[in-house]
């Protein structure tokens, strides 16, 4: 795996909410307003990897960590066709990092938001 780039499988993908960058904000009259202050939404996707050997657990660390957590972007070279046709760039969401220790492995989940 190249330093920018991820291609390890992943067992499931979950898209989240996207990002509008809608700002609320109240007048003195109590009237709310809305502003869009961004030309485009932010895509993010939950990914879950299940069942990761002790060596897999640590290549998906060691990128994480390589990365910076959310820091540096990457291409994801291989994102299921549920989610794209082709590779995405993006980073990983700082702070998304769960793991689940399993008797005979890992199950790790990661949040990865596509760059506009």
């Amino acid at each position: 795996m190249a330093a920018d780039d991820f291609s390890m499988t992943v067992a499931w993908v979950y898209p989240l909410d996207r990002d509008f960058y809608n700002v609320r904000s109240q007048s003195e009259s109590g009237k709310i307003e809305v502003a869009n202050i961004a030309t485009s939404s932010t895509k993010r996707f939950r990914l879950l990897f299940k069942g990761l050997s002790n060596t897999d657990y640590a290549t998906l660390r060691t990128h994480y960590d390589t990365q910076l957590g959310g820091y540096d972007e990457f291409s994801w070279t291989n994102p299921p066709a549920s989610v794209s046709a082709g590779a995405l760039t993006g980073r990983w969401v700082d702070g998304s990092w769960t793991v689940d220790p399993l008797a005979l492995g890992w199950n790790v989940e990661l949040t990865f938001e596509v760059s506009n």
